[in-house]
Parts: structure tokens; sequence; C-alpha cells
């Protein structure tokens, strides 16, 4: 059976200290434990807010004051992202599609939304259809092709998106959901047909996550924090695999107990205390997530060899970058294994067997955070395995030839090397018959067959009568078949 083995899992969020001095990158587990802060030399990092992160080149996008800044996780150090054609002017809220490759962000200061290629290689402004906007996050759904934001920064905002292909701009009602929010964070679940944001309403008891739907039809039901630390918070994440939503606690300060917040969606939720790494109003949480194997990879085989095995990649589970957790692979290993034994040497996709038996492949996908494997369902490759057909009975005079026309095919999926067809002349038939060479049938692969024909001489001494012979195998597995020549007379 197809399954998975999954290595220990390993989870890391990430958020911005806007209030240290210079600001820094920290990170730690989870539950809050470990971690520490990123290298961000190479670059200068100002008054940070909002960050995404981009699983195919490791890097950590931040917006600041001053820029936007990348960041390598493999802690090489940070560069400016300063890509030609799109105005940077005070960045906030940035959020990327990984499939086409786009990152957007919110200039403050011209109150519009820009857009370039992750390779840095060009950009240029958003259509948002004469809307000065005002926001302080963004949020995309890739599926539907936009990105949303809540328009305004004083209470009474309305949830606004535009159309990534630049064909304009819309709104979607909030009706039902807490009325006059302030939005400090966002998150979008284009599978669950919502969208999240925290309120920011300093001082009240009103502290709760609010949603709406994405088609239009209003907002639900908030989901009311209660005791769960509910600091001025800044930036959400959910992650739809386990429905848990979080945010930072802004106002904590430096304070570690519960400098996060999480809510699960089907009830409860609690603080998180960060143990060692840097704390200072904290913002914009993000996860990293070992990659969820979904569908297990599948071995098959080639239209015109049956030992040309494919093994396919296997499904894994994608990013969430509208609600800012990632656990994408950033790369594919193979390793195929017989009869439950690795192949020495055999990484590659797609592999010739060489021998009988039970063909699986397991593919390793490997992210920032660490690897998942995930094994396929075994094949069987058979061995050669020959079977002949010919008539049962030849008839011949004596001292003349007795002809046996023959076909030979191939059962198994290896195919033969040297097999020849050879006569195993029986009892009495050894005095009346002489047997000819074996009749050499060469390479047979597999699911073919060959043809071919042996002619026995009769001796003149023969007597008129029936005689018996088999047709054996030499070189190859299959069946004797029996047959006879009739001696005329």
């Amino acid at each position: 059976m197809a399954g998975a083995a999954r290595s220990e899992a390993a989870e890391t969020m990430y958020w911005n200290n806007y209030g240290a001095t210079p600001p820094s990158i920290g990170f730690a587990g989870l539950d809050g434990s470990g971690g520490g802060s990123l290298n961000l030399s190479g670059a200068a990092l100002k008054e940070p807010e909002g960050m995404a992160y981009d699983s195919v080149t490791n890097r950590l996008f931040v917006a600041g004051s001053n820029g936007i800044t990348a960041i390598n996780l493999d802690g090489s150090g940070a560069s400016v992202f300063a890509p030609p054609g799109a105005p940077v002017e005070s960045p906030q809220g940035l959020t990327l599609d990984p499939a086409t490759r786009m990152i957007y962000w919110i200039n403050a200061t011209a109150k519009t939304i820009s857009r370039a290629n992750l390779d840095g290689s060009s950009g240029g402004l958003l259509n948002t259809a004469g809307t000065e906007v005002e926001a302080y996050r963004l949020a995309i759904d890739p599926s539907a092709g936009r990105v949303y934001w809540f328009q305004g920064t004083v209470p009474g905002q309305e949830i606004m998106y535009a159309n990534t292909n630049g064909s304009g701009v819309g709104s979607i009602s909030t009706a039902g959901a807490t009325p006059n929010t302030f939005a400090s964070g966002i998150a979008v679940d284009p599978a669950g047909g919502r969208i999240y944001w925290v309120n920011y309403i300093p001082k009240s008891s009103t502290n709760d996550v609010s949603h709406a739907n994405l088609n239009g039809s209003g907002g639900g039901a908030d989901i009311p924090a209660g005791s769960v630390p509910y600091n001025d918070p800044y930036g959400l994440t959910l992650d739809p695999t386990i429905g848990q939503i979080r945010w930072a606690n802004y106002e904590n300060k430096t304070e570690a107990k519960g400098a996060f917040g999480f809510l699960n969606l089907a009830g409860g939720g609690g603080g998180i205390n960060i143990a060692t790494a840097p704390l200072s109003e904290p913002q914009d949480p993000l996860i990293l997530k070992t990659p969820s194997g979904i569908g297990a990879p599948a071995v098959t085989r080639s239209k015109t060899s049956r030992v040309a095995l494919s093994c396919s990649p296997g499904v894994w589970g994608a990013d969430y970058p509208g609600s800012f957790v990632y656990q994408a692979p950033r790369s594919l290993a193979y390793q195929w294994s017989n009869n439950g034994a690795p192949i020495a040497g055999a990484t590659a996709a797609t592999l010739t067997a060489k021998s009988a038996g039970e063909y699986s492949c397991t593919v390793t996908a490997t992210n920032q955070e660490g690897s998942t494997a995930q094994i396929s369902a075994p094949l069987s490759v058979k061995a050669a395995k020959l079977k002949l057909t010919t008539k049962k009975v030849a008839r011949a005079k004596a001292g003349k030839l007795a002809t046996f026309k023959l076909n030979a095919a191939n059962q198994g999926d290896l195919g033969t090397v040297n097999a020849q067809v050879c006569v195993k002349l029986l009892g009495a038939s050894k005095k009346a018959l002489k047997a000819p060479r074996c009749r050499r049938l060469g390479k047979i692969v597999g699911a073919k067959k060959k043809g071919g024909t042996l002619k026995l001489k009769v001796k003149p001494s023969a007597d008129p009568g029936s005689y018996k012979l088999k047709f054996i195998f030499k070189g190859a597995s299959g069946k004797a078949i029996k047959a006879k020549v009739v001696v005329l007379g």
C-alpha cells in the first residue's frame, strides 16, 4: 500500500520587531520555544510593516519605511529589493503569489499598490481604478486573482479588492460582522470562502476576530477572543489545515508572556509565550511548515517497455499565501526500492528494472523547515516466462523431415537474453528420430513474441508409427510442450 513516512514535523513562526533598535526579525517554534533573530547584514530595516515568504527562493520579504528587504533564510544575509518600474514609497502590507511569481505592496505615501516580479526584473502599479488606497495590510487570493485590503485607516472601513489582471476594483459586504472595526491584520481562506481580520480596538473589551464571505453575501458571527491574549493585535495568520488563527500582540512590547494569541475555528485558543527569541512590539506573524504530503507518488510503466518505470512526484500541500502559512516543497528527491530494499544509485524519477520484484519509489520533499517522505504502492515486475505454441502432430515419411512451426511469447516483463527452444526425444523416438540443434530465439522483450521453425529428421530405418517428444526452453523459464511425429508407411 502507498503511504507517507513523515519526518518529525517542524514549524516556525516569524515576526518583525517594530520597536527594536534597530528593528529585527524574530523567530521561534509555534509554541514559542527556541528561535532567535535573522541575519540582516547587507540591508537596513526600518519601521517594518508587513512580511511575506517566497518558498522558491527561500527569502523573506519585509516592507519598511525605507524600502523592501529580502532576507535569505539560509542565514547568508539580506538585500534591498527594488525592481525597476515599481514605486517603493513607504511600503507596507506585503503579499505575494507563488504561482505567478508576483509580489504586491501598499505605497503608504502615494496611496497606491505596486507589484513586481519576484526575481526583481520589473514591476509597476496595480490598477486600483483611481481609488486612493488607505490600508495597513494586503492579502491575496491567487485562485480568484484578487488582492484584498481594508479601505481606510479609521473605524468604518470596507473590504476592497483589486483584480490582479488589472481590470479594476470591487468590494465585498461585511454586514453581520463587527461594525466600525479598525482592521490591523487580514487573512484570506479561498477554500473556505472567507476573509478574516483582527479588530484593533485599543482599551476596548470588544476583542474578537471577524470574518466575511468572499462571495459578497456578508459577514458572520465574530469569534470572541475571551481570555486569549489580545493586546492591540497586528498581523494575522490562518492555517486552514488545522483551522487555527494567530496574531501578534503589539502592545506587549517586550513582554514575552502572551506575546501572541491564537484561536481555533472549532473553539478554544490560548496565548503563546516567547521563551528566548528577541521581542519588541511584535507584528505580522507568518508560519513556515515542513512539506505536507497529501497524495502518494505512483509507479507506472512505459507504453513501449514494461521495464521502463516512472515515479510521479506525488501531491504536496501548497502554500497559503493569502493567510501567510507556507509549506510548499523547495526540492524533491527520489529513491527506488525493490522488494523493500533501496537500489543503490537509483535516485532519478525513472528507472529501468533489471530484475524481477516489487518496485516502489520514495519521494522526499524538502523545504526550509525539513523533509517529508511519501512512498508509492509497489509495482510488480515479472521475470521473463515463455509460452510456446505449436501444432501437436507433424507427419513425415521415413528419411524425410517433420516440420514444426513455433511461436514463443514472453508472458513476463523482463526480456530474455539467450533463449532457445530444444527438442527432447522420448522413449522409442530416440531410435526413429534425430533431434535438431536448438532453435535460438535470442532476446524477447516483455509481452512480445517471436516465431520460427524446427525440423526433425525421420531416420530411414524408422518404422511407421507415432513417436513422442517435448519442446523445452533453455536460457529462459517456460513450460515444456508435448508433441509427436507420425511416421507414415
